[in-house]
């Protein structure tokens, strides 16, 4: 498993766990990536128009909408395009479990992951921030995670209570050389109660952001190493799967079909591209 990014250890459940990639619907995954996250009323904007809210129930639109209309803060984070196997992609998105607990087993991370339901999680990520977390749309493009929770640590002198909503937006391509490519893209629009306008601005708002655009990164890097190392080492995955404590049965077992597959699924695709 070497290669895997180190320093995880701080970084936000939120923003980590759930941001595992999940671009850019129907941007292509071979797209040069932007460099700069976009806070503009724009963007801000666009991703409420692009929700696809007829195909929500009333309670979760009142949900995101409580959030997305009114948020503290909104951040589109620079588009991240990198190999991966798509399924093991997808996977991931959906059980941030997995991917805490392999990052606890590196010791790079002190943060928790744990399973709720068939899509709620509750999380903490060992510095003050307590949270429960929702997958409330998933399709192959896009993905809709609610939080909610608060925050009690060092950063700010009292305890902090908010809501999130994060917009994953995933495209898929071919690249030069034959692989395939994952593009993707993350808005995330965070609501927080009860503290005043110059604490945001001079205090919360750099700080967000700097761990938002870094968990993002890393994440995307994490799942791109993860796909290669499942593709040239999968008995070193399969060793990992087993090693899977502080996950479901169920989970750990599909992870471990679905990693076993990403050699085979490689090697068809580079097939293909042969007989062409």
């Amino acid at each position: 498993m070497g290669g895997l990014p180190k320093g995880l250890a701080r970084r936000a459940f939120l923003a980590s766990g759930l941001a595992m990639g999940a671009g850019l619907l129907p941007l292509r995954a071979a797209v040069a990536a932007s460099e700069e996250s976009d806070t503009s009323a724009q963007a801000r904007d666009d991703a409420i128009q692009a929700l696809p809210l007829p195909e929500l129930t009333a309670e979760t639109r009142r949900r995101l909408m409580a959030v997305c209309e009114r948020p503290t803060l909104f951040r589109r984070m620079p588009q991240k395009s990198m190999a991966c196997d798509p399924a093991l992609h997808m996977f991931l998105i959906r059980n941030p479990e997995v991917v805490v607990n392999i990052w606890q087993l590196m010791g790079v991370a002190t943060m928790t992951a744990e399973r709720q339901g068939p899509y709620a999680w509750k999380g903490a990520d060992g510095a003050g921030t307590i949270c429960d977390i929702e997958l409330v749309y998933g399709t192959d493009n896009v993905h809709i995670i609610y939080g909610d929770g608060y925050y009690e640590g060092a950063l700010l002198k009292k305890k902090v209570t908010g809501r999130c909503v994060m917009v994953m937006k995933s495209g898929y391509g071919r690249g030069p050389d034959q692989r395939t490519y994952v593009a993707n893209r993350l808005d995330l629009f965070l609501q927080i109660d009860n503290l005043a306008a110059d604490v945001v601005t001079r205090t919360l708002s750099p700080w967000v952001g700097k761990v938002a655009d870094a968990n993002f990164h890393e994440s995307c890097v994490f799942a791109s190493k993860l796909s290669q190392t499942a593709e040239q080492n999968n008995p070193g995955v399969q060793r990992l799967a087993e090693r899977l404590t502080k996950v479901e049965p169920a989970v750990r077992e599909e992870f471990s079909k679905v990693a076993a597959a990403v050699p085979q699924r490689a090697a068809a695709k580079e097939g293909a591209a042969v007989r062409r």
